[in-house]
């Protein structure tokens, strides 16, 4: 394959030469970036041993509603675990704990006073009473200072607080902190100015992923048992693959974005989802009805999932994507385990499908995400609201060099890459219509019971900084975005080097109850979640 603008003779005596490049350099990123970090300490999260920390928010729920446990008790335990395991994966920025103490006796209050049938009632209305959960920095909470990664914002307090951390405390839930995130959410390592670097609870080294990189972590390290995310190009399913954990993004609209900074309209509205981070699939069913509300009806999330009816296809990544880089062997083979899985599970044969088109998934992403109508990332790192602003980030740069930008080098390059538009109008209807084929073929293909199964990305948890240079490994989850599809990832146990490994499963709009089937049978298969350990 080949770009469609260049000759023939092009594709057939030079293309083998662009990709023959291509591996030599994702070759040489990855061997350098693994020698310098040999040489620096490995750190990760030690396990949990108490045994609150061990069971899903659905389960927390019963026992405090069936009084085996209190919800103080339940806050309890996972406040000492952030205090245990924050200071070295720096996970949480804000931490309401008192509050969260507060509300939690108030909670037990209730329940002791009231009868048997009264409590089951109470629990119908709040089916997570005295659970807590956790948000990353992009949600806004009343009176508090909620920064999205922004520099400027590090004084600003929301005025308001976010739809869906409304509905989470009207079932109940219990907030405990909010999480860190990269600069304006735009990147896929959560590091900002303000607040510093999120690290891998598995291995220090590593990224905890973005733009929901702090959720992501602080769950994986069972500091958090449920939380919300967003993702616009992979945020909540990157960092829930390499935190280890369950993330989903449902089907657009069915979530209200109202709350979350930056302000996201038009396709870019589409793009955008918010939805659950959890360690257990049982959860997802309950958080996703939760979060969406009155739409709950329409993705009939309480009808029964008839697996053997369902089909299962799979895709083993970008294969002739010169910009990203090739499935892995630890990656190629979770996916084919899984897929082996659920075929005997299901007593049925996959299907094994080539996405020719997929591998401009990068420029789909990028033309995907223009809109003159929209602020872009220069006036972001000035305030996610807007209107205060641009950066020039082509000055912003020797600052940087100098250590004294207020900016992170991602947002910068970003910015400059603004400034730049490679494509010409004919290219970018070629590229959108390109887009909108696949999602058609993709809608003739699964239609209301196919399953497709992807890699989450092109290897486990890259190093620090290592993804400065391999940008475009978004396009594994971004594509989804573009495609404007649910999608879920799954953890699939750790690979010899202690690390998460995972799949993505994607369907068409509206099939998210079959999604979390599929998630949870494989949460049977490979355990789900699986704590950092000793290697």
């Amino acid at each position: 394959m080949g770009p469609r603008w260049f000759p023939s003779w092009v594709w057939f005596y030079v293309w083998p030469l662009i990709m023959l490049i291509s591996r030599l350099y994702f070759l040489a990123v990855n061997l350098i970036f693994a020698l310098y970090n040999y040489f620096q300490p490995r750190k990760w999260v030690p396990e949990p041993t108490d045994r609150l920390l061990l069971i899903s928010a659905t389960q927390s729920a019963k026992l405090i509603s069936q009084r085996e446990i209190t919800s103080r008790q339940l806050i309890d335990a996972y406040i000492r675990r952030i205090e245990q395991i924050n200071p070295i994966i720096n996970a949480m920025v804000v931490s309401f704990f008192d509050d969260a103490r507060a509300e939690a006796d108030e909670a037990d209050r209730t329940i002791e006073n009231l009868n048997g049938d009264e409590v089951k009632e109470l629990f119908q209305k709040k089916p997570l009473l005295g659970v807590p959960f956790t948000v990353k920095d992009a949600f806004e909470v009343e009176d508090v200072v909620v920064t999205c990664g922004v520099y400027n914002m590090k004084d600003v307090k929301s005025k308001s607080t976010a739809e869906t951390i409304i509905r989470m405390k009207n079932a109940g839930a219990v907030l405990l902190g909010i999480t860190n995130v990269p600069e304006a959410s735009m990147w896929f390592e959560s590091n900002n100015t303000i607040y510093g670097r999120t690290v891998n609870p598995y291995d220090s080294r590593r990224i905890a992923g973005g733009s929901s990189g702090g959720e992501g972590a602080l769950i994986g390290a069972a500091g958090s048992v449920v939380g919300l995310g967003s993702d616009i190009g992979g945020s909540i399913r990157i960092p829930s693959f390499v935190g280890g954990i369950f993330g989903m993004k449902p089907t657009p609209n069915m979530v209200p974005l109202d709350g979350h900074i930056p302000v996201k309209r038009n396709f870019q509205g589409e793009m955008l989802r918010i939805g659950p981070m959890c360690r257990y699939a049982e959860d997802l069913p309950l958080l996703l009805k939760i979060l969406v509300g009155p739409n709950a009806s329409k993705l009939n999330l309480d009808e029964p999932v008839v697996r053997k009816k369902l089909r299962l296809f799979y895709a083993e990544g970008l294969q002739d994507c010169p910009v990203t880089q090739s499935l892995s062997y630890e990656m190629r083979h979770a996916l084919r385990k899984a897929v082996k899985f659920l075929e005997m599970k299901y007593d049925t044969n996959a299907t094994r499908i080539c996405l020719p088109t997929a591998n401009y998934a990068c420029e789909m992403f990028v033309l995907s995400m223009e809109d003159e109508t929209q602020s872009d990332i220069r006036e972001w790192i000035v305030n996610p609201y807007s209107g205060q602003g641009k950066v020039d980030c082509w000055k912003e740069l020797p600052v940087f060099m100098m250590g004294k930008s207020k900016h992170t080098l991602p947002s910068i390059l970003q910015g400059i890459l603004a400034t730049v538009n490679p494509f010409t109008p004919g290219r970018h209807r070629e590229v959108i219509n390109m887009r909108d084929r696949l999602r058609d073929q993709l809608e003739q293909l699964l239609s209301d019971d196919g399953i497709l199964l992807f890699p989450c990305w092109s290897v486990t948890a890259p190093f620090h900084n290592e993804t400065v240079f391999e940008p475009f490994d978004l396009s594994y989850t971004a594509l989804w975005n573009c495609l404007r599809l649910p999608a879920i990832s799954c953890p699939l146990g750790l690979d010899a080097k202690g690390l998460p490994l995972g799949v993505q499963l994607i369907g068409m709009p509206f099939s998210d109850r079959q999604l979390i089937a599929v998630a949870q049978d494989l949460e049977e298969g490979f355990s789900g979640w699986t704590p950092a350990r000793m290697q």
